[in-house]
């Protein structure tokens, strides 16, 4: 299994300087590996991205995860090839040796191929082919040739409305909302707890096969106007991630809304007024404070919950602002006694992936009925 994922990054799991990436030309056909084992074969004539060297061996990028391949094959035609960045939400596994194309045809070439097998990630399917960032480039591999892990979805709402009246594809029509709804119910689908997943995650305890969180962000009105009684009438659970903060002020919940749902959501935490963003560093609070500051933060949303909720609630979960995180605000986290933690990193939860880097399905109102199905199925 190719397995070097790493964290703190939105897009793209490896972050390195731009002078030290470099673009080589694979001058005989050589094997692929990753710490333990072979994994995957370049063709010569290929182009590949690397990230870093070692003595012996270049280092890139397959999927999500970093393979390395003889200096020996290779030689170095461009430094410095620029941005290759990539999210990968769909995860497969190999049960042949798998080619990868350098374009969408049967008449493509072959780039490399996938030992038999492997857990890799790819793109959402494009036609027939699955997209796959393998050295700094696109490949493409056939549909047929590929079986996809589905894992837990857990969805993403913020705000719900009657109509649209702009642009922002993170408000999502109470049509919509009720069609997907409408489908989960129709289906077959179960929805859980945050402590669910996480005991799922670190295999604790199993669940069904279709099983789906629903996580709202901010703290709405509309979470209780529009969404809990189409929740409640299915007998669905969902989690709320409050900024607490804002609780109380016009459009967004109240202490009595907080209390008066509790059958249907689960209330957690989205920081208390750590919910800013830097535009001038591209940084969250959550980046550049200090783990006390944000330590602070945390446990003061943590006691606002609880107070409203009683003394036999505790809040556990956390959703990042913006999805953005830091060595420091994981810190943070452990010390405040949340457990689990999510991103807005695109994909399905799996067995065994880090618990305070959950993914999910950030569902839109560009969304068709269609593509929420393939979400849930991690396609």
């Amino acid at each position: 299994m190719i397995l070097v994922l790493l964290i703190f990054t939105l897009a793209f799991p490896i972050s390195t300087h731009a002078s030290s990436v470099k673009l080589v030309k694979i001058t005989e056909t050589t094997p692929v590996f990753d710490d333990t084992q072979k994994v995957a074969v370049f063709q010569k004539g290929t182009s590949h991205t690397v990230i870093k060297e070692s003595d012996r061996f270049y280092h890139t990028i397959m999927g999500n995860d970093e393979v390395k391949f003889s200096k020996q094959r290779a030689r170095v035609i461009q430094n410095n090839p620029g941005n290759w960045k990539g999210a990968h939400p769909v995860r497969a596994t190999t049960s042949t040796h798998v080619n990868i194309m350098d374009r969408p045809s049967v008449k493509a070439t072959v780039l490399g191929s996938i030992q038999p097998k492997m857990t890799i990630y790819v793109q959402r399917l494009k036609g027939v082919y699955y997209p796959i960032l393998v050295g700094g480039q696109t490949g493409y591999i056939h549909k047929d040739q590929l079986k996809i892990e589905s894992g837990i979805p857990v969805l993403m709402y913020h705000d719900i409305v009657t109509s649209k009246s702009d642009q922002n594809t993170s408000t999502l029509e109470i049509q919509k909302f009720r069609e997907q709804m409408n489908y989960l119910k129709k289906n077959g689908w179960t929805t859980i707890t945050p402590h669910q997943l996480e005991a799922w995650v670190t295999k604790q305890i199993a669940l069904p096969k279709k099983s789906v969180l629903i996580t709202f962000d901010d703290g709405y009105a509309s979470t209780i106007d529009l969404a809990y009684p189409i929740l409640k009438q299915h007998g669905f659970q969902a989690t709320s991630f409050l900024i607490t903060s804002r609780i109380n002020r016009p459009g967004m919940v109240s202490d009595q809304d907080i209390a008066r749902t509790q059958d249907v959501y689960s209330y957690q935490n989205h920081t208390h007024v750590f919910h800013m963003f830097n535009n001038l560093t591209n940084l969250s609070l959550l980046q550049y404070e200090s783990e006390y500051a944000i330590l602070e933060d945390l446990q003061q949303a943590n006691g606002i919950i609880e107070d409203i909720l009683g003394p036999d609630y505790t809040v556990t979960a956390h959703a990042y602002p913006y999805g953005k995180r830091s060595p420091q605000a994981i810190r943070a986290l452990l010390s405040a006694g949340i457990t689990s933690a999510y991103t807005i990193d695109e994909g399905n939860v799996f067995q065994g992936d880090s618990i305070f880097e959950l993914k999910r399905q950030r569902v839109h109102s560009n969304m068709t009925l269609k593509d929420f199905a393939n979400r849930l199925e991690g396609k």
